[in-house]
């Protein structure tokens, strides 16, 4: 199936309905019409209502431009992104994908991993004490180790 078109295949109707329920979530969490979304993303009204009615799967790029439109934090666009089967942008950084890799390895010791997630923590620990932003500094970050 081709992004932007019909929504046909179970496999697409499943992703098109998760995007449709987070995307009508985060618009009604605005208070915004469809029409208000719409405008704002410059894209038609009946759009917006087949992607909320999960006939219309998106391409990328219009996903990317509601994201913006709504001005989702990047963990918010990059669920948005998911719902609707693409992945984040933040996979397109080499070091993330070396270290998934690595923290994914069954042959790396669970006491070097539990090392590494230590450094995590540190690092953006570090990174907040930096950020005028501090919404990221809160996360599913653990001290047991488990992420």
């Amino acid at each position: 199936m081709l992004r932007g078109m019909s929504v046909t295949s179970p496999a697409t109707i499943t992703t098109a309905s998760a995007f449709a329920r987070l995307l009508e979530q985060y618009r009604t969490e605005r208070r915004w019409s469809k029409a208000d979304l719409a405008k704002r993303a410059d894209l038609d009204p009946s759009t917006i209502t087949r992607f909320e009615q999960g006939t219309r799967a998106p391409e990328r790029e219009t996903v990317l431009q509601i994201a913006e439109a709504m001005a989702l934090p990047v963990v918010e666009r990059d669920r948005l992104l998911a719902a609707a089967g693409f992945r984040s942008e933040l996979w397109d950084d080499p070091l993330l994908v070396a270290l998934a890799q690595v923290l994914g390895d069954s042959a790396v010791p669970a006491e070097v991993k539990g090392e590494v997630r230590t450094l995590l923590r540190m690092a953006i620990a570090y990174c907040g004490l930096h950020a005028s932003r501090r919404d990221y500094r809160r996360g599913p970050f653990r001290e047991d180790g488990s992420d």
